[in-house]
This record gives structure tokens, C-alpha cells and sequence, in this order.
């Protein structure tokens, strides 16, 4: 076998030995008889032969990411029709990140000078990530006369603005989930634009529909939740609820939620729990219904320890007055 034949009967070998059988002769479209010669050179060459596991690993193994079976194996949760956990990784006990929620990028009373202060606050502080907890397009709702409150209309200009604005950050990974108004495309012809928005974009990825998960270190669970249900008539009762739905082994140690504009921090049942606000200046349709906007946008500060959990929580809020 020439130069070029092992070194890719190796990079066949290194792919299987830690992804499994399945998984190499699907990334490299081989057959069962060219994948067998290449494990056959390898051994002959270099006298390495692939590790003995179960079925059951084999499996695993061909459905995750390098950082999903690392977070796997730190203690990260996969729950069944979830979305995956990813792992981020940091220095130390002490991890700080950048929350946005609901900027309705497409309608007027977002403000692109909002989502640029808010990346250069990001940037002076030094954030290890940003998570967004939603709704980070407008969407095109049924309500009667939104669409005479959008400036960019439709799918493309949505998904195009909101590319072009993420774009501007990538020192770090970007994590968000959809919300009620990026579903709206998903409830009208199946498009999935938040999905899109982070696969156009090197950073940033999707954790799945109105809840997501990421784990620091392997030590710490850290939910975004946008939800579906309203104001309440206390800032800290919606919060208080959403912690009473989790049962005691779902429960993250931080939930960053999105979704009713408010800004808000409480700790119940060992949560740290920020509602972070939004991007969106009051619409009339939630000055109709007599509801407040708290514009702005949060820094989170979390110490992390080696034993797990969060030792300390601090969450500094931004608002936008004007």
C-alpha cells in the first residue's frame, strides 16, 4: 500500500477507534470490504488493531460529537427528544457569558445600536460565550397589522439581517433556541430559521426548540427556556413556576429565560433563575394589553467548583432607556 493508502487507512483506524465501526464507514462512504483491508493495513504497518466494545457503545458512539461524548462522560445530560448538550470548556472555576432574548430582528422597535452596545459590553468584559433564549426573529404573525410593523418582511430578510448582525461576533460560540415567533415559519411551511441563522454562522449553535441545554465543564447545567404562556401578575411568579415544572433531576443550576420581556432574578430550589428582558423596544400591541418593557440585555457571572454545582451567581443587567 502506497504513502497516501496508509495514511488514510489511519485516518480511517483514529476516526473508528474513537467513533466505532458504524460511524467510519459512514463519514468515508466505505463498504464493509474496504473498511476491513484498511483496519488489515493498519494492523500490519503500525500493529494497532481497534478496541473490543459492545454494540450498545458502538451505537453511542456513531450518534455524537467528539464535545457531546465528552460531555456525556463529564456527566452532561442527553434526554430523549431533547437537544444535545453541548460541553463548553473553560479556565478555571469561574465562567462569565453574554444573555440575549427577543430581539424580533425584522420588527421597527429593534434596534441594531442595541445588539452592537451589547457586543461591545460582551467584548470589554471578556465573555466566555453568549446565550440567547429566543424569539430572535420577529417571524410573521397572524395578529392583524403586524406586518406594517416590520422592516424586514418575509423569511430571507429575517434570516439575512439576523446573519449579517451575528455575524459582527466571533471571538466566542454563540448558543440559542427558538422561540413563539421564529416557530412561526416552522408552523407555516417548516422552515426552521433560528437552525439556519446558526449553521450560516462558524460560532454559533442551535440547542433546540424553546429550551436547550449547554454544561460547563461537565459541573453545571445552564437552561435557556423561552416558553409559550404570559405575563405574570408578579415578575418573579413566572420564574417560581417554571422551577416547580422540573422535577428535582431536570432541574438546571442557572435558567436564563426569554419570552415576556421582563427583567427579573430569583433563587428557588438551588436555581438561578434571570429573566433576561429583550432587545425589543414596546410594541403597541403589548402597550395595548398594558404590558412593560424592560430593554436590555445581561452579563452573567457564575463560579463554578470542582465538586459541581454553582458556589456563586451574579447577574448584572444592562437597560436601554430610550
Amino acid at each position: 500500500m502506497s504513502y497516501s493508502g496508509i495514511e488514510r487507512a489511519t485516518e480511517v483506524f483514529l476516526h473508528a477507534a474513537s467513533h466505532g465501526k458504524a460511524s467510519a464507514k459512514k463519514v468515508f462512504n466505505l463498504t464493509d470490504e474496504t473498511f476491513n483491508r484498511y483496519m488489515r493495513s493498519v494492523k500490519e504497518e503500525k500493529g494497532l488493531t481497534l478496541p473490543e466494545r459492545s454494540s450498545v457503545l458502538e451505537d453511542i458512539a456513531g450518534k455524537y460529537t467528539e464535545a457531546e461524548l465528552k460531555a456525556i462522560a463529564n456527566g452532561g445530560r442527553i434526554i430523549p427528544g431533547a437537544g444535545k448538550v453541548p460541553i463548553v470548556e473553560f479556565d478555571g472555576t469561574h465562567v462569565k457569558f453574554g444573555c440575549l432574548t427577543d430581539t424580533h430582528i425584522g420588527h421597527q422597535r429593534f434596534s441594531v445600536q442595541r445588539i452592537e452596545q451589547a457586543f461591545e459590553e460582551f467584548r470589554a468584559a471578556g465573555v466566555d460565550f453568549i446565550l440567547h433564549s429566543g424569539d430572535v426573529t420577529e417571524g410573521m404573525s397572524h395578529r392583524p397589522g403586524q406586518i406594517y410593523e416590520l422592516d424586514q418582511i418575509g423569511f430571507d430578510a429575517q434570516k439575512s439581517e439576523a446573519i449579517r448582525l451575528f455575524g459582527q461576533w466571533t471571538e466566542t460560540p454563540i448558543y440559542m433556541i427558538d422561540g413563539n415567533h421564529d416557530r412561526w415559519y416552522i408552523k407555516s411551511n417548516g422552515a426552521l430559521i433560528v437552525k439556519d441563522i446558526c449553521e450560516a454562522l462558524g460560532n454559533a449553535h442551535f440547542l433546540g426548540h424553546d429550551e436547550g441545554d449547554i454544561s460547563i465543564g461537565g459541573k453545571a447545567t445552564i437552561k435557556a427556556w423561552h416558553g409559550e404562556d404570559a405575563s405574570s401578575y408578579a415578575l418573579s411568579y413566572r420564574l417560581q413556576k417554571i422551577i416547580e415544572s422540573l422535577s428535582g433531576g431536570e432541574k438546571p443550576n442557572i435558567l436564563i429565560a426569554g419570552h415576556v420581556h421582563k427583567m427579573c432574578y430569583i433563587f428557588e430550589r438551588n436555581v438561578h433563575a434571570v429573566s433576561v428582558g429583550c432587545m425589543q423596544g414596546q410594541t403597541s400591541w403589548m402597550r395595548g394589553k398594558r404590558l412593560a418593557a424592560h430593554v436590555g440585555f445581561c452579563i452573567c457571572d457564575a463560579w463554578v467548583p470542582a465538586t459541581g454545582g454553582v458556589s456563586k451567581f451574579s447577574p448584572m443587567f444592562f437597560p436601554f432607556y430610550a
